[in-house]
């Protein structure tokens, strides 16, 4: 999928375009890939692992990176080297993704 902002989102796959809805129902506001999870599974019905989720937006994908701020950020323990990932759908396409994959 290009950069513009002119793609059209019905052709992404169902857990992309519930990704990207559950995005802008935060309206622009950071969340951790745990609470996207949840978000999906309760908004929207659709249940990813970690591993599922890395693979809708993976580089292969036709998934709009552009759109999307995807941080990963290292919790500052000791025991544990983990990275987690923060998401936040680009203020400029909150409308877009609303318009495009209405409920």
């Amino acid at each position: 999928m290009g950069s513009g902002t002119d793609a059209d989102l019905n052709a992404l796959t169902d857990n992309q375009q519930g990704l990207l809805k559950v995005l802008a129902d935060a309206d622009g506001e950071t969340l951790t890939g745990v609470e996207v999870r949840e978000r999906l599974e309760n908004d929207y019905n659709i249940c990813l692992t970690k591993n599922g989720m890395n693979a809708v937006f993976r580089r292969t994908s036709n998934y709009p990176r552009h759109m999307v701020d995807i941080t990963l950020k290292k919790p500052s323990t000791h025991d544990v080297e983990v990275q987690h990932a923060t998401h936040r759908l680009k203020k400029p396409y909150i409308d877009t993704v609303r318009t495009q994959l209405q409920r």
